[in-house]
């Protein structure tokens, strides 16, 4: 059975529910999450494939996602998920006399996520590796003398 976005939407706010509500980021999961269409998109497109269109992913972009390759492009789209919570946490520490919060924490903690979830990637499925080049070069000259 193909995955769906509902799915996909699913499986991501299953994993970072919290995260995505401290940045202010919609945890809904009914097949149109806008706050999920980019990071799913462009876990499409790295996996090789392409999308309909960059501004609403549909159903029809996810589903040629071949079945062996779900857990990696679940893992994808958690990545690129991490990186658009990364970009709406804007909390910085505060010092009001001898009070201090440390609200940069939460940035760090993501961050710290992301590097492993690279990792893992790189690891697990080669993701971010550059790709070996071939090519063939022809000297066509004459010599003389």
């Amino acid at each position: 059975m193909a995955m769906t976005r509902a799915d996909t939407e699913f499986l991501l706010v299953a994993s970072f529910a919290p995260l995505l509500t401290a940045a202010g980021m919609a945890i809904t999961v009914a097949g149109a999450n806008a706050d999920l269409n980019n990071p799913m998109g462009r876990a499409v497109n790295d996996m090789g494939y392409t999308v309909l269109s960059p501004v609403l992913i549909a159903n029809a972009d996810i589903a040629n996602i071949v079945d062996a390759d779900r857990y990696e492009f679940i893992t994808i789209a958690s990545l690129h998920t991490l990186e658009a919570i990364l970009g709406h946490l804007d909390d910085t520490d505060i010092t009001v006399g001898p009070r201090t919060e440390k609200l940069s924490q939460l940035t760090t903690q993501v961050e710290n996520k992301i590097e492993r979830l690279r990792k893992e990637l790189e690891d697990e499925y080669g993701y971010g590796l550059a790709m070996p080049e071939y090519g063939v070069i022809t000297l066509n000259f004459a010599e003389t003398g």
